[in-house]
């Protein structure tokens, strides 16, 4: 993100996805809803943790979300020499990129913005860790663009 009024900041962890739940039955016989992500809650309060530390301003006009998340190979990616595998996965596909946008941008509202409707503009990247790096997220945030400004690819 380019933008002078960027804030950006590493979440250390695994990234967790937010929006599959299950319907538990209560003995009283009340439903209620559970997230299926055991590590949501670590996760979102992780995100919230790290945002104060980096000082982002809670804006009041629309923002743009930048999300980079990072995993650890598996081991079956090797061979015993330890280079990759040439049917290694070129990125993770067990996590929905809608699903940890979700996760994220909920645990920035009321740190970063006021409701998450104000988020104009969001990127996800899902990404394998190199040698050097640890699992986690790179987000940033900054003022949205003025309308128009933004460009989008048009395919041929």
């Amino acid at each position: 993100m380019r933008s002078p009024d960027a804030r950006s900041f590493f979440v250390h962890g695994l990234p967790a996805t937010q929006g599959s739940k299950r319907l538990v039955r209560l003995r009283n016989g009340r439903s209620v809803m559970i997230e299926s992500s055991k590590h949501l809650g670590e996760w979102r309060q992780s995100i919230a943790v790290m945002a104060r530390g980096a000082e982002v301003p809670l804006h009041e006009v629309d923002v743009l979300v930048s999300i980079q998340a990072i995993y650890l190979r598996p081991e079956s990616h090797f061979k015993r020499d330890g280079s990759l595998r040439s049917s290694a996965a070129p990125r993770p596909g067990y996590a929905d990129c809608d699903k940890l946008a979700r996760a994220v941008c909920d645990a920035l509202a009321g740190i970063a913005y006021r409701n998450d409707r104000q988020v104009a503009l969001l990127a996800v990247e899902r990404m394998w860790a190199d040698d050097e790096a640890r699992p986690g997220a790179y987000i940033s945030i900054a003022p949205a663009p003025p309308v128009g400004v933004w460009g989008y690819w048009k395919g041929a």
